[in-house]
């Protein structure tokens, strides 16, 4: 039930606090080979507090003191600190509900939250001034992984705009080839460091470092340049609680969590959200939500953004052209925030505008003309790895199209096309498919879950079903592959099919049986029937439990 409670309340908090995501992996090959450099997520490098010198405070024995990414106030837990605020915060409700007067329950709700991130949120300028990375990389050793190649790994401030980020990268960059002896790299860039990597190679392209072009092979894993719908929406207040988004969202969550010691008990609180769903009880739930969140979204946005990780511009850079204006209004929505973070928008605008924006030409972003550019200029070759099977937390539209839990098909495969989480391919889908100019059937997977065949790189763009954005290593043999093939390797590769999936630690591709198909159930008789099958399973067990 702690379990339950902690979803819950990051709900009832409006998901102010998105879930970190971490990264690490290896790969490899011989001497002669060419290095990677491997450009980890966000939240994966330590930041150390400063003291008033801008020194690296230390505590007593000398070391340097890091700054969590999420606090513990009063030496509690994470869990311990947010139920201990659930009191006070929701004392203000009733009052606040009665009297259409939100001021104060807004007031409890964000002094809840801005503690929690209290040292490292950023100012006005984008900048912290009390809070820093600590990292020497020319004193950093290669990591030799399979085939023999050499790893290294960049560090870097994962708060900031990756426009800045760029210009590090750059340093290591040139400090790896002189390193190394060689004219180019390879980059194996995850999550935000794919948007750090697209910046360094856009003012490379530009000619803004006075270097050659240094892209050999790119390796995209679970990239945001699309954005991430459950940043962007979450950013632009375009959260949508929908019943049977939440119902399905529950059956398939329980289905890959153990969420209950009682596996019965866990059958049985997710046959009861599909009945509550199934009488309208919970539509009427979703309504009231839905009503509640407009009414204080206006200020609650602003607010709570720029108190925890809407004051990172990189969190911004996952947004998207989807989201990316209707954010900036809904956080900087006063004349008195947009002087305050003037700055801070124009880094944000540095990169939109490199990057993220719609060309009007193409009616694609940015991002899509320069990767094809530098192909055809510098013989740059790139791979994009995606995920499904899962769906993001059901707070927004398009919460249920399968992905990897942070962000949908189409975003993380740069335009391909998948169904909703569970579901397969309709025959009108199909025939839409079919019906496109360049349609090619080897682009359908198996299982008729997505069609990629619409991706900006259809032939070197791979999806692993059933995994998590958090979960790394399992691509990395196709990674490797890449990195020391001669030629550009292609989904045609036998080894590597474009669908796999990962079967107890082996590698295999997909088929056309996917036993979650169908464990959402909206047929209200169906329902009834198991809602009664799974309570009087569940009574048994309680009552005739053997003594121990």
């Amino acid at each position: 039930m702690k379990k339950i409670l902690s979803v819950l309340l990051a709900m009832l908090m409006l998901a102010t606090c998105l879930l970190p995501v971490l990264s690490a992996s290896a790969a490899q090959v011989e001497e002669s080979k060419l290095p990677v450099i491997y450009i980890v997520g966000k939240q994966n490098t330590p930041i150390y507090k400063l003291d008033e010198n801008g020194d690296y405070a230390r505590d007593e024995n000398g070391k340097m003191i890091p700054v969590d990414n999420v606090n513990t106030p009063m030496g509690m837990t994470r869990e311990e600190y947010i139920t201990s605020q659930l009191e006070p915060v929701l004392s203000k409700l009733p009052t606040a509900i009665l009297t259409n007067d939100y001021d104060e329950y807004l007031d409890a709700l964000i002094g809840a939250v801005a503690p929690i991130y209290a040292d490292l949120v950023l100012d006005g300028n984008a900048e912290d001034l009390d809070g820093a990375i600590c990292w020497d990389y020319s004193v950093q050793k290669p990591t030799i992984g399979a085939g023999g190649l050499k790893y290294y790994y960049f560090r870097y401030d994962w708060r900031f705009s990756p426009y800045e980020v760029a210009d590090e990268l750059h340093r290591f960059v040139e400090y790896v080839c002189q390193k190394e002896k060689v004219e180019k790299v390879n980059i194996h860039a995850r999550c935000y460091g794919t948007n750090v990597t697209m910046a360094y190679i856009a003012k490379s392209e530009a000619g803004e470092y006075d270097t050659p072009f240094r892209m050999n092979n790119l390796c995209l894993n679970t990239t945001p340049l699309d954005g991430y719908i459950a940043i962007g929406a979450l950013m632009s207040g375009q959260v949508d609680f929908d019943d049977d988004e939440i119902d399905r969202f529950v059956s398939y969550y329980t289905n890959n969590h153990d969420l209950f010691d009682d596996p019965l008990m866990e059958d049985f609180v997710t046959i009861l959200v599909s009945l509550l769903n199934q009488m309208k009880v919970l539509g009427l739930g979703t309504l009231a939500m839905n009503a509640f969140y407009k009414r204080i979204a206006s200020e609650l946005i602003p607010r709570a953004a720029l108190v925890c990780y809407g004051s990172f511009p990189s969190y911004w850079s996952m947004i998207g052209a989807r989201y990316y204006d209707a954010a900036k209004a809904a956080v900087f929505n006063t004349q008195e925030r947009k002087d305050e973070y003037k700055v801070f928008i124009e880094k944000l605008d540095n990169y939109y505008n490199l990057i993220g924006a719609i060309e009007p030409e193409t009616g694609k972003p940015l991002y899509a003309s320069l990767i094809k550019r530098c192909e055809e200029k510098y013989g740059m070759k790139t791979a994009v790895f995606a995920k499904y099977g899962f769906a993001t937390v059901p707070l927004f539209e398009d919460s249920n199209m399968t992905g990897d839990a942070r962000g949908t098909v189409t975003e993380l495969s740069l335009g391909g096309v998948g169904t909703l989480i569970g579901e397969t391919f309709t025959q009108s889908q199909l025939d839409s498919f079919a019906a496109m100019e360049d349609y090619n059937e080897k682009y359908l997977s198996p299982d008729k879950k997505v069609y990629a065949g619409t991706c900006l790189l259809p032939e070197t763009t791979w999806f692993s079903k059933n995994l998590y954005h958090d979960q790394l290593v399992q691509i990395d043999p196709i990674a490797t592959a890449f990195f020391l093939s001669d030629g550009q390797l292609t989904v045609n590769d036998e080894r590597f099919p474009q669908f796999h999936e990962y079967v107890e630690g082996a590698f295999v591709e997909v088929t056309e049986e996917d036993p979650t198909n169908g464990i959402w159930n909206n047929n209200p008789f169906k329902v009834f029937i198991e809602f009664f099958k799974k309570l009087f399973a569940l009574l048994r067990s309680m009552l005739f439990k053997p003594a121990e």
